[in-house]
């Protein structure tokens, strides 16, 4: 069955493709970032709003850089299909967390354990990825680059839902936010563009960590792979 994979490099899922829906991805990240910014006028007077979006700015042409890397023709397409195949679900585990999280009115205490849960889920999930693309591939640098693709895929899909949610769930937001230590530290008395902010603020976290944290659990699948390889062979 590996082999069949391994020979079909010709079916839909393609490195252009691929690289064109990330392209796409990007984009719509960087417009919904550019509205949100001028959506609300008062944001732009607030203090050191300027370093919220530079460091938005910096983490977005950084994971074009990625995509662009990462789909030559000349990377192994069974690797990127693996890899992308757990993206999108450890995307799709963090986008039921944050609904969980903004939607749920949960306690503090339990919204606290919700999180380890779903932390806990989203980093095995880069850890198998890298697990069975070293069984795959028999290299450890191999699977830990291709969890670490998997992490890039879930991190952009996530942003992409994060920011969209300036749009069609504002007030939900603002709610969530009230009470936030953030918001008191921060100084500001403005929490519509706190809110805002917020959001820009958690999405360069979640691109910046999410590079760290795929290659150090795809690093770990990885290894426990090789260490399974060798004990049978």
């Amino acid at each position: 069955m590996n082999q069949i994979i391994i020979n079909n490099n010709k079916g839909f899922f393609t490195h252009n493709l691929l690289r064109r829906v990330l392209f796409s991805v990007i984009a719509i990240n960087s417009i919904m970032t550019f509205i949100a910014t001028f959506m609300y006028p008062p944001l732009l007077t607030m203090p050191h709003f300027s370093l919220y979006i530079l460091e938005l700015g910096v983490m977005l042409p950084v994971y074009f850089v990625i995509v662009v890397r990462a789909t030559r023709p000349s990377i192994d397409i069974t690797i990127l299909r693996i890899a992308t195949f757990f993206g999108i679900i450890a995307a799709l585990l963090e986008i039921i967390h944050i609904s969980i999280e903004n939607f749920g009115h949960l306690s503090a205490h339990v919204e606290t354990i919700s999180t380890g849960i779903f932390m806990i889920g989203l980093l095995l999930l880069f850890a198998v990825s890298g697990y069975l693309i070293t069984l795959n591939k028999r290299n450890v640098f191999s699977g830990m680059l291709g969890a670490s693709w998997s992490a890039v895929v879930c991190m952009l899909i996530v942003i992409t839902y994060g920011l969209s949610q300036l749009f069609w769930s504002f007030s939900a937001l603002e709610a969530h936010d009230i009470g936030d230590p953030d918001f008191i530290r921060s100084g500001w008395k403005d929490m519509h563009a706190f809110v805002i902010a917020d959001i820009f603020e958690a999405c360069f976290k979640i691109l910046l960590m999410g590079l760290i944290v795929g290659i150090i659990f795809g690093l770990f699948g990885a290894v426990i792979a090789r260490i399974f390889v060798r004990g049978k062979d």
